[in-house]
């Protein structure tokens, strides 16, 4: 039996983190690309982050914080438009790397958006998924594992949210008899 602050060391994800800290160091697949062309804008969880993923008209993809820094609007409800996501509260626009492009309610000449930004996570589609990466520069490549990249194979993807944390999951395949 493990102790509470074992326990924790291995099962908190969140920024800052252990376990946060090393799987951020991987890339995560966090929606799949039907799911984007339902719905262009999708508030997503990952490692403990709420986060709101798009794809903006031109198919651009982009990863932000959920929250809108200026009066906390859900960017889910976001615009996404050629160059980023318009937050749909006052119209403040981000760009994928998560620096404000535009301000309407401030005047011409205010230099107020080159210092506003929110996280910002970069993004990749392959194999009818979309992967995410939470970590620290520099990006490492995105595997192009056979099963996504090869074209002689159909795929079928399926989402199922199970409410537990990743070591559950995790400690449940290393039993030889359920693979």
């Amino acid at each position: 039996m493990l102790t509470k602050e074992a326990n924790t060391r291995l099962t908190e994800v969140g920024p800052g983190t252990p376990g946060g800290n090393l799987l951020r160091r991987y890339w995560h697949p966090i929606a799949t690309v039907v799911q984007l062309e339902t719905e262009p804008v999708l508030a997503v969880k990952l490692l403990g982050e709420n986060l709101a993923l798009y794809r903006s008209p031109n198919g651009d993809l982009g990863l932000t914080a959920e929250r809108c820094p200026h009066r906390g609007a859900s960017m889910a409800y976001g615009i996404p438009e050629d160059g980023g996501l318009r937050c749909p509260y006052h119209g403040w626009k981000f760009s994928a790397e998560g620096q404000c492009l535009e301000m309407p309610a401030e005047p011409e000449d205010s230099t107020f958006k080159h210092r506003v930004r929110i996280p910002a996570y970069p993004v990749q589609e392959m194999g009818g998924l979309i992967w995410a990466y939470l970590g620290p520069a520099p990006v490492p490549l995105l595997p192009k594992f056979d099963l996504f990249v090869r074209d002689d194979i159909k795929r079928s993807i399926g989402i199922t949210v199970i409410p537990c944390n990743w070591v559950q999951m995790m400690e449940n395949s290393l039993d030889p008899v359920h693979l």
